[in-house]
């Protein structure tokens, strides 16, 4: 028998795990951010540490939501009044309120009966699952998951306009900006950086005003954090505190550990450090972007730290090496959840 206040993840060896438990009835850890930010390789990290992330797509780890008919039409009909992710449900007209409140309801409603399903093979200390353009839907999110958790991935916006990921542009520009011409009249790759930097201020500014105060948890993570072992051993630490995970830190950095050693296999800390930071190198004889992508980008290079050298994270990190003095072993799951690829290099 294990005692009643016993953390989900205090036991960890093969003697004493856990049974499994339904936790669908928990509040969810609800991954978002710009397309092409780098979701994937954090839900890899939160899978890691014994997270239960609910998926459709075995490649992207995303949920398609299918239950409403996809993400696109929903997100667009908030857009057509909210125009961005900062709002209230009372902004809302009555019909299209309950139309977003009735597709949401039977999204959630699959998304619980995953959870319950899976948890229930194995033990998991949280559920959660990953939509980037969720993070338009977040009054509507916290409505039907109240005290849910946010995790917020940030890439640097310069970088997003020469991904080949324009999906927030190609289904959503349009409709948020319908009411700025200005706007629409700007070249596809300012037209990105523009989204990435309105959309992501706003959801930052209406989490921290709004959801946080009401019991939500917020991170804020830069995937650029993720391409040096210690920072992305900081962003586990942090993930496991700010998360509530329960691991303590031996177990915490055996997991940890485990992961590392599959993306050392797979080349991943070098070959992915070319990705990050592209842009200087796609504008280095384009002095004209570089500008622009700057000016339209301010406001959020600016909030998200991204005109500071060097690249500082958007969290507190411990002032010690995060597993230093812990023995390593060699008995910890390691879970990389993709069917599809190979290595987590490719993003």
């Amino acid at each position: 028998d294990v005692d009643p206040g016993t953390s989900p993840a205090t036991l960890l060896g093969e003697q004493n795990k856990l049974p499994p438990r339904d936790i669908s009835g928990d509040p969810p850890i609800i991954v978002g951010g710009t397309d092409g930010s780098g979701t994937r390789a954090v839900v890899t990290l939160l899978s890691n540490l014994d997270v239960l992330m609910v998926k459709d797509d075995a490649c992207t780890f995303d949920v398609h939501a299918g239950e409403m008919g996809g993400w696109p039409p929903v997100v667009r009909r908030a857009l057509r009044y909210s125009h961005g992710a900062d709002y209230s449900i009372e902004d809302i007209p009555d019909r299209d309120r309950e139309y977003l409140r009735r597709s949401l309801r039977r999204f959630a409603d699959k998304m619980i009966a995953e959870a319950k399903r899976f948890s229930l093979l194995k033990r998991h200390v949280r559920w959660g699952f990953k939509a980037p353009i969720s993070q338009m839907l977040l009054p509507f999110l916290y409505e039907i998951f109240p005290g849910m958790s946010f995790v917020h991935v940030l890439r640097d916006g310069r970088d997003i306009p020469f991904s080949k990921n324009q999906s927030p542009v190609d289904k959503f520009y349009f409709t948020m900006y319908k009411n700025n011409p200005s706007a629409q009249n700007l070249s596809p790759k300012l037209k990105a950086i523009k989204m990435w930097s309105d959309a992501n201020t706003q959801v930052n500014g209406y989490m921290n005003r709004v959801q946080v105060p009401k019991g939500s948890t917020y991170l804020a993570v830069k995937i650029e954090m993720s391409v040096e072992e210690e920072s992305l051993l900081q962003m586990g630490y942090v993930s496991n505190e700010k998360l509530e995970l329960g691991f303590s830190k031996e177990d915490m950095c055996c997991r940890l550990r485990g992961y590392i050693r599959h993306l050392r296999k797979a080349d991943f800390f070098q070959g992915v450090k070319s990705r990050y930071g592209k842009w200087r190198k796609k504008t280095e004889n384009d002095p004209n972007l570089r500008r622009d992508l700057n000016g339209y980008g301010q406001v959020g290079l600016d909030l998200f730290r991204y005109n500071e050298e060097p690249n500082p994270p958007l969290y507190e990190v411990p002032s010690f090496r995060v597993c230093d003095g812990v023995e390593e072993r060699e008995t910890c799951e390691f879970d990389f959840p993709s069917k599809c690829i190979e290595s987590p290099n490719i993003r």
